[in-house]
């Protein structure tokens, strides 16, 4: 059943982007750090990072980087293609190293960068478990001073959103996300932000109940604005004040997702999730790229992103 998921994962889309952080029983998958361990000779690149938060950061940047090793005596941040699942043999003791995978990695197999050479090599990698991986379909990431300024990608088309990875603002249009529903059959989304000026990350994912299935009408073919409470999950990197107030959520009616003045095409990224002069989820509109508040301040490494299952 593996194999088959994988081959129609495949044909879908010649090129999205998809990212593999499966949840087990509602849980995000362990990513912690571990000291002491290297995973040795899957590296495709290596540069120079002051400590390890900054190495992590660069391989979330890379649609490849599967997983980092980094080296503390030379500050060295390695890149690997592979994971310790699918390369258990290679993965080393070292006191001088921490491993991490990338929790936002490309899926084997889902991008020409990510080859998987079979559809064993897919399902023994580890991203083709439990619940299956999720595609991403629209991030913005602070790279530099100069990344509001970035040109967007807006499309209707769920294969030119997905095939452009590298933008850095991409926006698939609600027809679009529909049509990518009835192709796809994703049941659930992820949101996910992060703002260094507030340290807080907002992490959810609808549920699969009627609640969650509200909310995926609601971005897809509704405009009946969803009930908030016990639609979603927070995820364990979760600190926001948004995810424990849903009561609060919604605009002119509390308890509800997205803003009764913007029930438009872009509802997925403009202000989806309202806690009305107090917090807001939104990344699409300039100076109001919004995570968890009403701040117009931004950060080198602040970061949206949504995915779909």
């Amino acid at each position: 059943m593996e194999i088959l998921s994988c081959i129609l994962l495949l044909i879908l889309v010649h090129k999205p982007a998809v990212f593999a952080d499966r949840h087990q029983s509602g849980v995000c998958r362990d990513n912690r750090e571990e000291f002491g361990y290297a995973l040795v000779g899957h590296d495709f690149r290596t540069v120079h990072a002051d400590n390890f938060g900054r190495c992590f950061f660069e391989c979330s940047l890379e649609e490849r980087c599967q997983s980092v090793t980094y080296l503390w005596n030379g500050k060295e941040c390695k890149m690997n293609k592979e994971t310790k699942k699918s390369r258990p043999e290679d993965f080393v003791e070292n006191p001088a190293a921490t491993y991490m995978e990338n929790n936002f990695r490309a899926k084997k197999g889902s991008t020409a960068f990510v080859p998987g050479s079979s559809c064993k090599d897919i399902v023994m990698s580890g991203d083709a478990q439990g619940d299956g991986g999720w595609t991403h379909i629209s991030r913005f990431i602070m790279k530099d001073q100069n990344s509001m300024k970035d040109q967007s990608s807006t499309s209707n088309s769920y294969r030119t959103i997905l095939s452009n990875y590298h933008s850095n603002k991409q926006y698939l249009l609600r027809n679009g996300f529909n049509q990518l529903k009835n192709d796809m059959g994703f049941t659930q989304i992820r949101f996910y932000c992060f703002k260094k000026e507030t340290g807080r990350v907002f992490h959810i994912m609808t549920n699969k109940n009627t609640e969650g299935a509200d909310v995926v009408k609601f971005f897809t073919e509704s405009d009946t604005m969803p009930t908030a409470c016990g639609s979603f999950t927070r995820l364990p990197d979760d600190n926001s004040s948004l995810a424990v107030n849903c009561d609060k959520w919604g605009f002119r009616n509390n308890n509800r997702w997205g803003h009764q003045s913007y029930l438009n095409d872009k509802r997925l990224f403009s202000k989806p999730i309202v806690w009305q002069s107090n917090h807001h989820y939104q990344f699409s509109r300039p100076k109001s790229y919004f995570c968890d508040d009403i701040s117009e301040d931004m950060s080198l490494g602040d970061t949206w992103q949504i995915f779909v299952r």
